[in-house]
C-alpha cells in the first residue's frame, strides 16, 4: 500500500498536530474501504493510534501553556 505516512518526530522535527490530523483522516477513508487488506488495515489502525495519542499529548501541553499564559495575565 503506497500511504504517506507522518515522519516520527525526533530533537529536529517539530510535531504539526494538523499535518496529524490530516493523516488521520486519510487513514479512516483507508480504513473505510472494504479492498483494504487486514494486514493493511491493522497497520494503517496502529499508526492512527500512535498519531491520536501524539496529537492528545500536544494538545495537552497547549492547554498547560495557556494556563500558565492566562495566571501570569492574572498576577
Amino acid at each position: 500500500m503506497a500511504e504517506k505516512k507522518i515522519k516520527e518526530t525526533n530533537e529536529e522535527e517539530k510535531f504539526i498536530v494538523e499535518d496529524a490530523f490530516a493523516r488521520i483522516e486519510e487513514i479512516i477513508r483507508a480504513l473505510e474501504e472494504p479492498e483494504t487488506k487486514l494486514s493493511d488495515a491493522m497497520e494503517l489502525y496502529k499508526e492512527g493510534v500512535v498519531l491520536s495519542e501524539k496529537c492528545r499529548d500536544n494538545l495537552e501541553g497547549v492547554e498547560k501553556e495557556i494556563k500558565i499564559l492566562n495566571a501570569e495575565d492574572e498576577n
